[in-house]
């Protein structure tokens, strides 16, 4: 059995072709490189072969087998990208794929940010800043798990001081009203919490040549630039934050942080996750039993895509809803 799966966010297309167990074929290209998603598939399976079906997972919404992706603009049709294919293909969110993989991962693809242990018969919140915020939960049904998606990161951002107040009157200025958690807590939403910052001092001369939230990252893991230094910590502890709402609405056993930041920032939320975490007010005692991990499985999109097209087959471990 072939099977062709994906991970498509606002950044990076990932497609990789599996035979049983085996990648036979793998590409990453920037999505940016092609106005929608099918000229990837079709140069991709022109190399590798024809596939027996197709799950991809999309950074966007997918209601009725159709996706509009939030950070790229792309509308996706299942039922036409299925026809151009020849083969069954199904599209599900990249977060959903996401939630997918989380019971299947080891301690080897999961770095924990404390040492408590946990409560394997709960949820598990998954979430995770890149582009954009993603979010799901997996919830467990029997010996099986289901995977729930969800648009939480488009809800609207909490500022937790005086400080962040006068932030999100900012960003309210700068986004006409509504200012969602991921115009904070993703890898464009550090640049807008630096940008706040600096006020109307002058970039940081490396952001010149370089991606900004590259150079915020580098300098706070240098503990260099006061106001990189200060962008990153409002920025974990906006994850946290985010985090610890999602644990509390799924009274999870466990938090995950996957996307492309997590791993990058892992020093900075080792240090500073856990307390704005616990941060609850008469829950604190709770969510100090609530474990939190990074998730450094190089592609858990496409492990969890994959489980997604064996689902479509009837063959997959886990369900989803």
């Amino acid at each position: 059995m072939r099977l062709l799966v994906g991970d498509v966010g606002g950044t990076n297309c990932r497609l990789a072709m599996f035979e049983g167990d085996h990648v036979v074929a793998a590409l990453k290209e920037p999505s940016a490189d092609h106005p929608t998603l099918w000229p990837f598939i079709e140069a991709f399976v022109a190399r590798a072969g024809q596939p027996d079906a197709a799950c991809i997972g999309v950074a966007g919404p997918v209601i009725g087998g159709r996706s509009k992706l939030t950070n790229l603009g792309w509308t996706l049709d299942a039922a036409r990208l299925s026809g151009q294919l020849g083969a069954p293909l199904r599209l599900i969110n990249d977060f959903h794929a996401q939630a997918l993989a989380m019971p299947a991962l080891g301690p080897a693809d999961l770095e924990p940010l404390d040492a408590l242990e946990p409560a394997l018969d709960r949820p598990i919140a998954v979430l995770g800043a890149g582009t954009g915020l993603g979010e799901a939960i997996v919830v467990p049904v029997g010996a099986r798990w289901v995977a729930v998606p969800g648009e939480g990161g488009h809800a609207r951002y909490a500022p937790r001081n005086e400080r962040e107040i006068g932030m999100l009157r900012a960003l309210i200025a700068k986004f006409d009203g509504h200012v969602s958690v991921e115009r904070v807590v993703s890898g464009p939403g550090l640049v807008n919490v630096y940008d706040y910052l600096r006020g109307g001092g002058p970039r940081h001369p490396s952001m010149a040549t370089e991606d900004d939230a590259a150079v915020i990252t580098r300098e706070a893991l240098a503990g260099g630039d006061p106001v990189c230094c200060e962008a990153a910590d409002i920025f974990v502890a906006a994850y946290a934050e985010e985090a610890a709402s999602l644990a509390l609405k799924c009274n999870a056993g466990r938090v995950c942080l996957a996307g492309g930041v997590a791993p990058r920032m892992l020093p900075l939320l080792k240090r500073g996750f856990r307390a704005a975490f616990e941060d609850k007010g008469r829950y604190q005692d709770l969510m100090a039993t609530i474990p939190a991990y990074v998730v450094t499985h190089p592609d858990p999109g496409l492990l969890g895509a994959r489980i997604g097209a064996q689902e479509m087959l009837g063959g997959a471990e886990v369900l989803a809803c």
